[in-house]
């Protein structure tokens, strides 16, 4: 694990990329500047003149301008503040002073950028560890832009209620998405609760994510007897937005807890939390000849790596997809069994991130028109 972590940071597509481009962690660099956001978070500016070299810098006092080297250096060296995409403030709004000023996906092997929905892809491959996985970093502006799918349409539980993920990402007009939790315990859907917490602490019932309305989220961890009680949940941060339950939880407050299993190896899908309006997603390929998958032990040791604050497991195994634009990115474990050349299976839901407008409603792929869009 230490390997694969080390060689992601060395070529620049992990931490580097991921906290030092957007701001999960990072330290002072020439050209950027460091302002505070809300709740005393800070975000990275990327350095720009916003008068296109057109306008008289001031000078520093004492200096006449004329021929003066130290000048023009001193004046090349200060960072300018780029503004933000502004529009008027939306209900819902979550990261308006967060929300990435930049294209964080320059690099990226799939990337969407709007003024209101960044998601970045990277594929990472470890040879040495015969090891694929894909981390997809994710910036919402507004709360609505993150949605649980039922498979049919509406709740029906895990036992009758799959579908084809790519079919209702397609329905859910979904730009990125991953497979969730079966429904299965606890299931709020954008707002409204169906199910509530099962009592099991085996690892598919053993941990909580709340995602509340303000972006922020919330891990339980059942498997440490942490308590789940909706009464108190249910209005804080504005209310809770999504929730749900899989498990284990691999991280929680930057700490990995004890007792994560180190030797079995699957394929995973990972939701982490580093600050309110951004997520990192991670889907590992496994029980293929290119890759062998991650145990739980590694997801932790990987989210903690990428900055986040709170991560978990969610629904692996065959059911583990990540979707992009309408198609599958990664490589779902199985067979292909109708023939599409994708194998996996169906699903119960999906964790979907979307264009959405005022009213909620998600619009068509065809009518959204991004800033940019590559790797379709």
């Amino acid at each position: 694990m230490k390997r694969y972590i080390g060689k992601l940071i060395c070529i620049g597509l992990g931490v580097t990329l991921l906290l030092g481009a957007v701001g999960c962690d990072h330290g002072n660099t020439e050209g950027v500047q460091i302002i505070s956001g809300v709740d005393g978070e800070e975000t990275i500016v990327v350095a720009q003149d916003p008068s296109g070299g057109k306008e008289q810098q001031s000078l520093p006092e004492g200096s006449t301008g004329e021929n003066d080297s130290d000048t023009e250096q001193a004046q090349q060296s200060t960072p300018q503040p780029t503004p933000g995409p502004t529009r008027p403030p939306m209900e819902g709004d979550v990261s308006v002073d967060r929300f990435p000023n930049y294209d964080n996906g320059a690099d990226a092997d799939w990337s969407y950028q709007s003024d209101e929905l960044r998601v970045a892809i990277r594929r990472v491959e470890d040879e040495d560890d015969v090891l694929v996985y894909y981390v997809a970093d994710v910036w919402i502006r507004n709360i609505s832009s993150v949605r649980m799918a039922f498979g049919q349409g509406k709740f029906r539980g895990y036992t009758n209620g799959a579908a084809d993920p790519m079919k209702f990402a397609q329905r859910e007009h979904a730009i990125f998405g991953v497979s969730a939790t079966m429904c299965a315990g606890l299931v709020i859907q954008n707002g409204q609760k169906y199910h509530n917490v099962e009592n099991s602490n085996i690892a598919y019932r053993s941990g909580i994510v709340l995602i509340y309305r303000d972006g922020s989220v919330k891990t339980i961890n059942r498997a440490k007897k942490e308590t789940f009680d909706y009464d108190k949940e249910k209005d804080r941060n504005g209310g809770i937005w999504q929730g749900f339950q899989f498990g284990p939880v691999v991280l929680q407050d930057g700490e990995i807890p004890t007792g994560l299993k180190k030797n079995e190896r699957h394929p995973r899908i990972i939701f982490g939390y580093c600050e309110p309006g951004h997520y990192v997603l991670v889907a590992v390929d496994g029980r293929t000849k290119t890759s062998i998958g991650m145990t739980e032990q590694e997801m932790g040791e990987l989210m903690q790596s990428l900055g986040c604050k709170d991560a978990m497991n969610l629904d692996g195994g065959t059911s583990a997809v990540m979707l992009f634009m309408g198609k599958t990115i990664n490589i779902p474990s199985g067979k292909d069994k109708d023939g599409d050349g994708v194998a996996g299976r169906m699903i119960a839901d999906l964790l979907a991130f979307a264009e959405y407008d005022a009213d909620g409603n998600a619009p068509d792929l065809s009518l959204v028109t991004p800033d940019k869009v590559y790797g379709e």
